[in-house]
């Protein structure tokens, strides 16, 4: 057990986590940088246990691009074993074999990094089904505010509930009329715009790496100087430099004017792109960067269908350029800009469905088939690296959607007492079989991190952001992976409490067993290893709140789904406390809850998602006191 994970156990049974955000101390990160420099890498033996492996590890940056690599491997690996298992079959010999760490290259990527051919589009369903996010899934926050023991507390909320208020938000108001006449742009001052590309490049594009630096300064540089171009490179460069606004500190405040929140450039810009999208009918990968950013830009503001909208256009010009190109050269390979369109509309297509399961655009289906971007230059090759990663992470996240929460395959939560959430498909032993698969591949996963830029586990502090955002992953996939046993939990606890009632109140009749699959515990107490699942969901979710509050005072693209994954986590952090098995895995909440109200609070706007969301947090009641 690392030195993380130990302090992380000890507070929770002592039931005195930090007051502040400060993290853990000084001594993790001494203990971890001393592992760094002697070359000792962790490698997961189980969910609670992990051992040290002492070998140098090659830190140059084509064994660090190899290693990420591999993590497409494994993916293919995982994704055979998890279809078996899905399926009912017994893995064969091969396929049960661990993922083998010293191979030198990758076979699968190899194939593709190699050749970079364009892949073929089936149009009948291929024997190896892709992992997608199923439509209706549930793991949608509503799912959770829907159980019975939340809607006597909180009321009831229509599956639809943040999309019905997202639906009714309107554009802000300078954006309801187009301005493509470039008398009436923003003045473009050298200094001004320099300063927002700056922003840009290190506040946007080392997550959303999209466009080429060199490419960019050359229509920069046409802008400025009033020479020829075209309307959708203008408003390329006029999206940057919204962006590079929108994510200066002064933007860090709903109250920020429309000149700090850089709408008069993005206005001027959306008016061009989408007349490009709507009227030209030449393939041409520029409009849809355009519609990426801005899709990137609404998601800053905290506005997911607008932002939904914008990546939804941005897939389906995409899918129909490819289309283009396969009728003229089905032999053709992939330029590394169309890789990078290809990976970012499938990131946002993934993170949409998730979050509001909204239509999809088609793309998701091909994230098995394309090969993976490279570095567009030597100061790109970090951005690259943490690109793999997180490709990696939401496709794990999309196989823990199908086989958890696909009501299509019945398989979600077993021994739920509404049927409307549950059709309990699943028996529990099936549950913690794929569960148990998940997590191994969550944790394989992690380990396939470079350690150049793997974080810690636990709280403790970490300077560079792609760093925080890959924990606040691991930890969220962590959490959905055994949020059902928690669930479970609850459930049986409603059920105990019910039947209870009807036995002390004569003429009332006892509610209906559960399904023969699923056996409420004799004893009333539930299995060993269904509380050690809900201790790791626990500590997951209280894990990720940690990590994710100290995000929320700052404007982001992932903001809105934030707000979202930290109240679900609250909802099952209470649902938890109401299980005397569970209890005293739960930390004292108030402080917590507090703290994400406050910075929540600052974008809850009237009428808003996160006013809802600060108003269901408010109402949440935690105990103060734990029992010992």
């Amino acid at each position: 057990m690392n030195y993380t994970r130990k302090k992380l156990t000890l507070l929770f049974k002592g039931h005195s986590w930090p007051v502040t955000f400060a993290g853990i101390g000084k001594d993790g990160a001494t203990a971890r940088g001393l592992a760094q420099l002697v070359g000792i890498q962790m490698q997961t033996v189980s969910t609670r246990s992990y051992h040290m492996t002492g070998w140098i590890e090659d830190a140059s940056p084509a064994a660090v691009a190899d290693r990420l690599a591999r993590i497409e491997a494994l993916l293919e690996q995982q994704g055979q074993q998890l279809r078996q298992m899905t399926s009912g079959s017994t893995p064969n010999s091969s396929s049960a074999v661990p993922f083998d760490y010293t191979q030198s290259s990758s076979p699968v990527f190899s194939k593709f990094s190699e050749n970079n051919e364009i892949p073929s589009f089936p149009q009948e369903q291929a024997e190896t089904p892709t992992f997608l996010i199923p439509k209706g899934h549930t793991n949608l926050t509503t799912t959770i505010l829907a159980l019975p023991q939340l809607r006597e507390q909180l009321g009831d909320f229509p599956r639809d509930y943040f999309y019905r208020i997202e639906e009714n938000q309107p554009l802000p108001e300078s954006l309801r009329s187009s301005q493509t006449d470039r008398r009436a742009w923003p003045p473009l001052r050298q200094a001004v715009v320099s300063k927002l590309s700056e922003s840009y490049f290190r506040n946007v594009h080392s997550r959303q790496p999209l466009l080429n630096l060199g490419e960019f300064h050359l229509w920069q540089s046409k802008l400025l100087k009033k020479q020829p171009i075209a309307d959708a490179e203008a408003a390329i460069c006029l999206l940057v430099y919204a962006l590079g606004a929108v994510t200066t500190p002064m933007a860090a405040s709903p109250d920020a004017s429309d000149g700090v929140l850089g709408l008069g450039f993005f206005r001027p810009a959306l008016a061009l792109i989408l007349h490009e999208y709507t009227w030209n009918f030449k393939p041409d990968l520029v409009v849809v960067q355009g519609l990426l950013l801005a899709g990137s830009y609404f998601s800053h503001l905290g506005r997911p269908l607008h932002s939904w909208r914008m990546s939804y256009l941005a897939s389906q010009r995409f899918l129909q350029t490819i289309e283009l190109r396969r009728s003229e050269d089905a032999d053709g390979e992939y330029h590394e800009a169309e890789l990078r369109v290809f990976w970012q509309c499938f990131q946002e297509d993934c993170n949409r469905a998730e979050d509001l399961d909204v239509i999809r655009s088609g793309i998701e289906p091909l994230g098995d088939k394309m090969p993976l971007p490279h570095s567009m230059d030597p100061s790109d090759h970090e951005e690259t690296i943490h690109l793999f990663a997180e490709i990696a992470i939401r496709r794990l996240l999309n196989r823990v959607h199908s086989s958890l929460y696909n009501p299509e395959s019945e398989n979600h939560f077993p021994g739920m007492v509404d049927p409307a959430i549950s059709k309990q498909g699943l028996s529990l032993q099936q549950l913690l079989t794929l569960s148990s698969e998940l997590d191994r591949q969550l944790e394989e996963w992690y380990v396939s991190i470079p350690d150049v830029i793997r974080p810690p586990r636990g709280v403790e502090p970490i300077l560079n952001e792609r760093g925080r955002i890959l924990r606040i992953r691991y930890y969220a996939a962590r959490h959905i992976i055994h949020q059902p046993f928690v669930l479970y939990a609850a459930a049986q606890q409603s059920r105990a409490t019910s039947m209870s009632s009807a036995q002390t109140s004569p003429g009332r009749a006892a509610p209906a067993p559960p399904p023969s699959h699923s056996p409420p515990p004799t004893d009333g107490l539930l299995p060993q290893v269904v509380v050690e699942k809900c201790e790791a969901c626990i500590e997951s979710c209280v894990t990720f709140l940690y990590n994710m509050i100290e995000q929320l005072d700052q404007r982001s693209c992932c903001l809105w789904s934030a707000s979202q994954s930290c109240l679900a986590c609250f909802l099952v952090l209470l649902l938890a406390e109401s299980c005397p098995q569970l209890q005293h895995f739960v930390p004292p909440m108030r402080g917590l809850q507090k703290a994400a109200i406050g910075k929540l609070g600052k974008w809850a706007i009237e009428s808003s998602s996160f006013e809802a969301v600060v108003a269901i947090m408010k109402k949440l009641v935690f105990r103060e006191v734990r029992s010992m």
